[in-house]
């Protein structure tokens, strides 16, 4: 068998690894007979129409022992923002993890079997060193998502934060400046403050209480402090707006630094490519040039 067709069956198998991968990093979503049945208060009915019974019981069995308090500790509230539970995520690193490095094995077999490569030993220690490099990489994608809702949720934190002291600044009530900054705000996580803070009241939850619950939940300290000088301006009529505004002042100044050392990152990160780029085109130029002088000296 010539290179092509080795090639084609190489290429097949690495997109199906990668497809497989991406179907295990994707969450599950709940089929029809769930949510009738969490609807209706019958969770024992969904497991039974469930499609993955005993799969989905088992890694929730996971999920209520040791490897589940691991992720619940490491990644805390962060599961919440990407719409996860600790048995979600486990089933999916193991079903990545399998599929990953059964597809590899297959590749390799394959290729063993057309004689492109030679049986050896080796292949099986390279099988099994694939299986946690496939669990790492979709570890480091779930954190990477889990990072990246944590940024979108302090910048919009912190737009709502800004917002509520321009709104305060036009001698605004304080829920009448609180509900500018929630008309005005636009993106996902600035939707889970809206929903937070706009179903309070039908709860029966003050509103500097919603605040500080869901502050402590996702650790952002300033909706925490927002929410003590609600609490003190409604208990002590006091006013907040020269409180909030330097609240709001100091999260400007927090992200402004943010920024620049995010611009500073990227910096480092692209001074070793530059450096390779301007060294590779330097000895590409200087080649031709070297290699006639070479031979004048060596003629």
């Amino acid at each position: 068998m010539n290179a092509l067709p080795i090639a084609a069956i190489v290429a097949v198998l690495v997109a199906a690894t990668v497809a497989c991968i991406a179907m295990g990093i994707r969450p599950r979503r709940r089929s029809f007979a769930e949510v009738r049945s969490i609807l209706h208060a019958a969770p024992d009915l969904a497991t039974v129409r469930s499609g993955a019974t005993r799969w989905q019981a088992t890694a929730d069995h996971l999920a209520s022992g040791a490897l589940g308090e691991h992720l619940r500790n490491r990644l805390g509230a962060g599961l919440l923002l990407i719409d996860r539970t600790p048995g979600d995520v486990i089933s999916n690193l193991i079903v990545g993890t399998a599929v990953g490095t059964f597809t590899v094995a297959l590749c390799i077999a394959s290729l063993v079997g057309v004689g492109a490569v030679p049986p050896s030993p080796w292949w099986a220690v390279a099988v099994l060193a694939v299986a946690p490099m496939c669990a790492w990489v979709m570890w480091s994608d779930l954190t990477g998502k889990v990072d990246r809702r944590r940024q979108e949720l302090r910048r919009a934190v912190n737009d709502f934060v800004q917002l509520t002291a321009v709104g305060l600044t036009t001698d605004q009530s304080v829920e009448e400046a609180i509900g500018f900054a929630l008309s005005v705000g636009e993106s996902d996580m600035f939707d889970l403050v809206r929903a937070e803070l706009t179903t309070a009241p039908g709860r029966g939850v003050p509103l500097w209480e919603a605040l500080d619950s869901l502050g402590t939940l996702h650790g952002q300290r300033e909706l925490c402090e927002l929410a003590s000088s609600i609490e003190r301006q409604g208990m002590q009529g006091v006013s907040i707006t020269d409180t909030v505004a330097t609240l709001a002042t100091s999260m400007r100044a927090g992200a402004l630094d943010q920024l620049e050392r995010d611009a500073d990152r990227a910096n480092a990160n692209l001074s070793g490519p530059t450096i390779g780029f301007v060294v590779t085109t330097i000895v590409f130029l200087a080649y031709p040039l070297a290699i006639r002088i070479s031979d004048a000296f060596g003629g």
